[in-house]
């Protein structure tokens, strides 16, 4: 994983142009809906925010965000075009310096970079972080890296039982092509509410 997140720093300002190039809608279209059910002023987490572009969009919808990215140079570009949200240099699955409950955990193209044991220490963390009858939205990316990045397969079946095992219910679920049109990659959306 550190050599991941040192290539995304080595890599920032490509990374951030790649980012920014798509707005928050047409990568979260899906799931957008729920923000009508978040009041404003609520806690949400973005989780290996990367370029800001989510964090950004959901405070300007009123919304008291937290943005954790490990790649310095990735997190100092976000931070230059982001005000008012709290930026944090933590990583999955310990997050240590968090000890808030957010109505909206959002961990958007990070479980890819995750072992099977990082996935399942995440998922109980994470869970620990979302407040009852709040949301955990997981974006994930299927397909390989042609870099120096790491990535693993990513089992639906396995994140579903490891989800429901800790008190998450799956809400809904969506599929989609790669909207920069890589062809060997394809993305699917997982949302959970915290019924524990």
């Amino acid at each position: 994983m550190d050599s991941t997140i040192r290539f995304y720093s080595e890599n920032a300002d490509e990374f951030s142009r790649q980012y920014d190039s798509l707005s928050f809608a047409q990568v979260h279209g899906d799931w957008l809906h729920l923000l009508d059910e978040i009041p404003s002023g609520t806690q949400v987490l973005d989780i290996g925010a990367g370029s800001g572009r989510d964090a950004r969009a959901l405070a300007e919808r009123g919304l008291q965000v937290t943005a954790v990215e490990p790649a310095a140079a990735l997190r100092a570009l976000a931070q230059e075009k982001s005000a008012g949200i709290n930026w944090v240099d933590d990583t999955l699955p310990d997050l240590e310096s968090l000890d808030s409950r957010y109505g909206l955990v959002l961990v958007s193209a990070v479980w890819m970079h995750l072992n099977l044991f990082g996935q399942i220490e995440s998922l109980k963390r994470i869970t620990e972080l979302v407040e009852q009858n709040g949301y955990l939205i997981l974006t994930l990316r299927h397909g390989t890296f042609a870099d120096e990045r790491e990535g693993h397969v990513l089992s639906e079946k396995h994140i579903l039982e490891s989800a429901e095992g800790l008190g998450l219910h799956l809400a809904f679920s969506t599929d989609n092509s790669d909207l920069l049109e890589r062809k060997d990659v394809r993305w699917q959306t997982l949302v959970f509410q915290n019924r524990a």
